[in-house]
């Protein structure tokens, strides 16, 4: 069905047509597409029991796949593959977005609009190498490459090693599929008595610069936290606006210190995270009034590659001292330059500003309201996560928002917390010997593109476009478990994370798939020969080397 580059291209067409856009019930639909197409295999016929379609429970009624393929000749090693399913929104195509889904019509159409394209887009729409689409890049033809494979595999009598494919939804939001998938997978494995040896992805390999023409295996990829900052201030009439402090100044103070500084990037043998940038700020009044804000709340996205929640607590701990002592300081040697000014006494403040992580003032003020506070708490929280117009940090925020209501501190302070999602970095650990020799192996497909298809391929660490392989391994998973779980108060309520089967897995991860374009934009495009001819062989010869480790 799937075994030469034409029939690889017609499933990726076919499932590139199956609208798949994240947060939609258009997921469910490509679930079952992708279950029905695996369905139509030789080996499932065989073996029905081999395939499933597990639902997420979710209002969109959503579902995974997962696809387990033994061998013939029987063994434990089982590697896991991970595929993303959904895509991005099509609104981004304008009037072109009812053939974004038809790539061969797109990228005709695309010809008769050439002028709006940009001239890398433009270059590659015209060399006719190149073919335009919704999810054609990211990731559906990765997707049909992971499904080929079990196709491929199942046929051989002489191979040995078992494949278990997880296509997943909702990766381009809250990765809920992957999360949903993790422990179902080792149940799997427990059930059948197999070992996970390591996990591949097949996402298509990102530009690391403008321009950046270079295909990529990558040994890792990087995570993300979701710090939040909930910024309380002292509140005043605007006509006394020298007689507290603002939220909003705070707050200012703190953006200006940690938006895009690159003292949080991360440099591992040349590879650095992208600096810190604000993805949320808003002060938290319902209504137009003329006191100053209370309290504001900011959301950072922070990419790691090592940092671990308590290097970042403590990080983010001196930069929050600072900001809010300025703003102090600077609210105190205002007054005295207004007082000078005007010749009127200002109200003295003598405030006692503090820094608290979540669970340092949480456990403050459980500590002074008892359990009633936890009983009302939780009802809240119910009531919140019941409440389909507030997403994971709406819930988070109001969590924070409820405990600083009983607090007996009214001085200013900024709480530092985190929000979902989180993504855990995986990088191989070189100092044991299976991910020594992973390395080793991504060395010999680099010889072997090289030498027989003429094509170079870089080798990184880490890819730094998020991807569910997150999930599959929980490195400093003692810190991750201390300080991200009581410090991300929505964990357990609406947003679940299995700490504890991620940590059960913790495998070695891959990623290697095929070559694009413009991710999640109207131009996203896929190199078609290297895409279904080249890299589909390498990727097979991947996954015969990674048995073969010893």
């Amino acid at each position: 069905m799937w075994l030469n580059s034409e029939e690889l291209k017609s499933l990726a067409i076919e499932l590139v047509g199956q609208n798949s856009v994240s947060g939609t019930n258009n997921e469910e639909n490509m679930a079952k597409l992708v279950y029905k197409k695996l369905s139509e295999l030789d080996y499932y016929k065989e073996n029905p029991n081999h395939l499933y379609l597990v639902p997420l429970n979710d209002n969109l009624n959503r579902y995974f796949v997962c696809a387990l393929m033994k061998s013939k000749k029987p063994t434990k090693k089982t590697l896991l593959t991970v595929a993303h399913m959904d895509t991005v929104g099509i609104e981004d195509a304008g009037n072109l977005k009812e053939y974004i889904l038809k790539p061969y019509e797109y990228t005709k159409r695309l010809r008769d609009n050439i002028d709006n394209l940009d001239e890398d887009s433009k270059k590659d729409l015209l060399s006719g190498e190149w073919l335009f689409g919704r999810g054609i890049m990211d990731m559906k033809t990765g997707l049909s490459i992971q499904m080929s494979l079990i196709e491929y595999f199942s046929k051989l009598e002489d191979f040995e090693g078992n494949i278990m494919l997880l296509a997943v939804p909702d990766e381009e939001t809250n990765s809920e599929g992957a999360i949903n998938a993790i422990p179902f997978a080792n149940k799997i494995l427990e059930k059948e008595n197999l070992e996970a040896i390591t996990v591949l992805n097949c996402e298509p390999d990102f530009a690391s610069y403008p321009g950046d023409d270079n295909k990529y295996i990558y040994l890792g990829t990087c995570g993300k936290l979701l710090p939040g900052f909930y910024v309380v201030g002292k509140e005043t009439h605007v006509g006394e606006s020298l007689s507290g402090i603002n939220a909003n100044l705070i707050a200012s103070e703190l953006i200006s210190r940690l938006d895009v500084n690159t003292e949080f990037c991360e440099d591992v043998s040349g590879e650095v995270t992208m600096p810190p940038t604000c993805l949320k700020y808003k002060d938290t009044k319902d209504l137009y009034n003329v006191q100053t804000p209370i309290s504001s709340i900011i959301y950072y996205n922070l990419q790691t590659f090592k940092m671990n929640p308590k290097e970042a607590i403590d990080k983010f701990r001196y930069v929050c001292e600072e900001s809010i002592n300025e703003a102090y300081n600077k609210v105190k040697k205002y007054q005295e330059i207004y007082k000078n000014k005007s010749n009127l006494p200002v109200k003295d403040m003598d405030l006692d500003v503090k820094v608290l992580t979540f669970d340092e003032f949480y456990s403050q003020v459980l500590k002074d309201n008892g359990e009633d506070f936890k009983s009302h708490l939780d009802e809240m929280i119910n009531i919140w996560i019941e409440d389909e117009t507030l997403d994971e940090r709406d819930v988070s925020t109001n969590i924070v928002k409820e405990v600083h209501k009983f607090s007996k501190d009214r001085n200013p302070m900024i709480i530092i917390f985190f929000a979902p999602p989180y993504y855990p970095h995986v990088g191989l650990d070189e100092s044991r010997e299976f991910d020594k020799k992973l390395i080793k192996v991504a060395d010999k497909i680099i010889e072997k593109g090289k030498r027989e298809y003429n094509v170079d391929i870089k080798k990184q660490k880490y890819f730094q476009g998020l991807s569910d392989l997150s999930y599959f391994a929980l490195q400093d998973a003692d810190d991750v478990i201390d300080f991200l779980k009581p410090n991300m108060p929505s964990l357990g309520y609406k947003y679940k994370l299995p700490l504890e089967d991620i940590k059960k897995l913790n495998l070695p991860v891959i990623n290697y798939g095929p070559h694009g374009r413009d991710p999640h934009k109207f131009t996203e495009r896929i190199l078609v020969d290297y895409s279904y001819e080249v890299a589909p062989k390498l990727i097979r010869d991947l996954v015969y080397e990674i048995f073969n480790i010893k």
